[in-house]
């Protein structure tokens, strides 16, 4: 059994927002959590803010480029989630890297994936600034780094995905991608959609921006929920495929993207293998799943 010291958990996660408000003059008492995941974002009670904590002091150049991304968004005027002007952004309280944003009160229904297609059009049709920098998109970076700090995982299963990782890797550089590459969301998925109350639909989550191929951000958020997962029906796909104007499904490359979507997310949950008796079924089913190709997944979502 493989084990490594860290981790991130609701308690860690905590501690770090009562040292960011502390730090600010920000009341975090009675803070709501709202999700948990890769970061965990919390609601304050004594103000319209949102404060969102990275998971470790590793993370800092990946929040101060999503703190660039915001900036740029909002001077575009592109529907997005907004910073606060008067706090500090991208700064390590408690180990962990801590960004301010304002509030949304959202309103149902929830953003479904033809509103996520026709945002991921007009974001990557939108003019990208000269001085803001992206990083290649490297699909499986992650999935090496998290792999490297796992954390009651068995030696059998982290050979199994360092081998898989190998091999996608290897696919993945033979790919011959159609739509022109540029500024993608990288994490493109209808979660992180909101609806305003007078019905607009912003995005947000910029953390994994990157310079790379657009059928990325399409495998992930159309492609795969009906595909791999049927979770939304082929009269939504469909219509999310004319509102952006690409069929991701019938591009050759589809099946290579979503398993390695597959092993991002296998391994984002593996990181809390041991939280719950929950999260320890659920890895277990996605690593047979990775062991075999049969859809769509039966994977529950965390």
């Amino acid at each position: 059994m493989t084990t490594s010291a860290g981790g991130f958990t609701p308690h860690d996660a905590h501690r770090a927002l009562i040292a960011a408000c502390t730090d600010v003059d920000l009341e975090h008492r009675d803070a709501e959590p709202i999700r948990f995941g890769e970061n965990a974002l919390y609601r304050l009670k004594s103000a319209p803010i949102v404060v969102r904590i990275a998971r470790n002091a590793d993370k800092l150049r990946d929040v101060e480029k999503e703190v660039a991304v915001a900036r740029w968004l909002e001077s575009a005027d592109f529907p997005s989630v907004r910073l606060l002007l008067d706090y500090p952004q991208a700064a390590v309280y408690d180990g962990r890297v801590v960004t301010f944003w304002k509030y949304i009160e959202s309103k149902a229904p929830n953003p479904d994936s033809v509103d996520l297609a026709d945002i991921l059009r007009r974001l990557h049709a939108l003019a990208k600034p000269a001085n803001l920098t992206l990083p290649p998109l490297d699909p499986l970076a992650r999935v090496s780094a998290r792999l490297d700090k796992a954390v009651n995982v068995g030696d059998v299963d982290l050979q199994f995905l360092r081998n898989h990782t190998k091999d996608l890797y290897a696919e993945y550089g033979t790919l011959s991608f159609v739509l022109p590459e540029g500024h993608i969301h990288g994490d493109a998925h209808k979660g992180n959609l909101l609806r305003f109350k007078d019905g607009r639909t912003i995005i947000f989550d910029f953390e994994m921006f990157a310079f790379g191929p657009r059928e990325w951000d399409l495998v992930t958020g159309v492609g795969m929920p009906y595909e791999g997962f049927r979770w939304i029906d082929r009269e939504t796909y469909v219509q999310a495929s004319r509102a952006y104007g690409f069929d991701v499904i019938e591009w050759p490359g589809f099946h290579t993207l979503r398993r390695i979507r597959e092993i991002t997310m296998t391994t984002w949950l593996m990181q809390n293998v041991g939280h719950s008796c929950e999260i320890q079924a659920e890895f277990e089913r996605r690593m047979i799943s990775l062991r075999n190709n049969d859809l769509p997944r039966r994977w529950r979502a965390f």
